[in-house]
């Protein structure tokens, strides 16, 4: 079973920022869950919320701050106390990616507030990753399972993955062809994941920060979690393998 980093490490480090993910590879990440947005000047940036109050304490949409504004805020509004302000800004997707080369994957999950935001987004993916070459890395996500057909139908070398709190979307899953399906812990169930699993979708279930729960899911045969405290989370993966 997989590890990927929940937007880094977001129980441990500033989520989705060049700090927390340096954080999380020196304790052995290989691989991350980031969140995609853009910005006032059309860049793809790394953020969860459409306003950076939350992780920034700046009450302004993400999409009315360019690239360079969003660089300079400081990340570390919430969650675990973090000392250094060093690489805690909101980064683009380029700097992003040259600055964690040692992250063999990355789950892109896309956040868009409109679906007149789609054809941008698409645009700018299939810029970053113009061959299948180029995505040997990656898998777009997304709850929004309009853009992932539009994806798809523009640039069908890139891998989607369908995000959902619902079993019934396996179907818009296997319809849109996709190579991941992602779903919350509160629907992680036997039936469920035994379901998934005769698919030839990798099933990647989030977020999972709860030992024992993790126990479960490695015996159940889940292609991989997403968690917040990869610090707990990968050295007991790596006890359960080493044990099997």
């Amino acid at each position: 079973m997989q590890l990927f980093g929940h937007r880094g490490a977001a129980g441990e480090a500033p989520e989705n920022t060049i700090a927390g993910m340096r954080h999380a590879i020196e304790r052995g990440v290989r691989r991350v869950e980031i969140d995609l947005r853009l910005s006032a000047d059309q860049q793809i940036v790394i953020v969860h919320d459409n306003n950076a109050k939350r992780t920034a304490g700046v009450n302004k949409h993400i999409a009315r701050l360019t690239a360079s504004e969003l660089s300079r805020l400081d990340a570390r509004q919430f969650g675990t106390p973090w000392p250094r302000k060093t690489a805690c800004g909101i980064p683009t997707l380029k700097r992003f990616l040259k600055s964690t080369p040692e992250i063999q994957c990355y789950q892109l999950e896309v956040k868009l507030d409109k679906s007149s935001e789609h054809a941008l987004m698409i645009e700018k993916l299939g810029a970053f990753f113009p061959t299948k070459s180029t995505t040997k890395k990656i898998v777009v996500t997304s709850f929004d399972y309009l853009f992932l057909a539009k994806l798809r139908r523009q640039f069908p070398h890139i891998p989607i993955g369908c995000i959902s709190y619902k079993a019934n979307a396996l179907s818009v899953a296997r319809d849109l062809d996709s190579q991941y399906f992602c779903i919350n812990t509160k629907i992680a169930k036997p039936k469920l994941i035994e379901k998934i699993r005769k698919t030839d979708m990798h099933l990647s279930i989030w977020t999972v920060n709860n030992p024992e729960q993790i126990k479960t899911l490695y015996q159940l045969g889940v292609d991989s979690i997403i968690s917040d405290y990869p610090s707990m989370a990968l050295p007991l993966i790596n006890s359960l393998s080493r044990k099997k």
